[in-house]
């Protein structure tokens, strides 16, 4: 099925294989241009879905703002690499011992989920604040 960038009816993609192509050219992303069409196609849809689920404001939908098309890039090759959306084993392993070295390991703060700064920056100001909430100093 052929990809539907934002802001057409129905999208399934804030960017185009073109502008990922170009993105990913200027940064030296070999791993990128190793992908088929339809590899890429596939990472684009994904990496639309972890950018979307970071509640993009709509204004900055129509027309795409060139940082949620830049995130968008940047999330579908981590997706092309299978890192961007990972299980996450509820159980973490707090101490490991193999004979007399033992070594303990504190819990992630982040619940165990991988974080992409580049992503966040780039998206910085142009999402909704979580639950709605918006913190303010009285």
């Amino acid at each position: 099925m052929p990809l539907i960038v934002a802001p057409e009816p129905d999208f399934d993609a804030l960017a185009c294989v073109k502008f990922a192509d170009a993105y990913h050219d200027n940064y030296g992303n070999q791993a990128w241009s190793d992908l088929s069409r339809t590899d890429k196609e596939a990472a684009l849809r994904r990496g639309t879905q972890y950018v979307m689920a970071r509640r993009v404001k709509e204004q900055y939908l129509n027309p795409l703002h060139y940082n949620v098309k830049a995130a968008t890039a940047e999330a579908a090759l981590r997706a092309a690499a299978g890192t961007l959306y990972a299980d996450i084993d509820p159980q973490a392993v707090m101490s490991d011992s193999a004979g007399p070295i033992s070594t303990t390991y504190s819990a992630p703060g982040n619940g165990g989920r991988m974080t992409f700064p580049v992503i966040d920056d780039l998206l910085r100001g142009l999402t909704e604040d979580a639950f709605g909430i918006k913190l303010v100093r009285a």
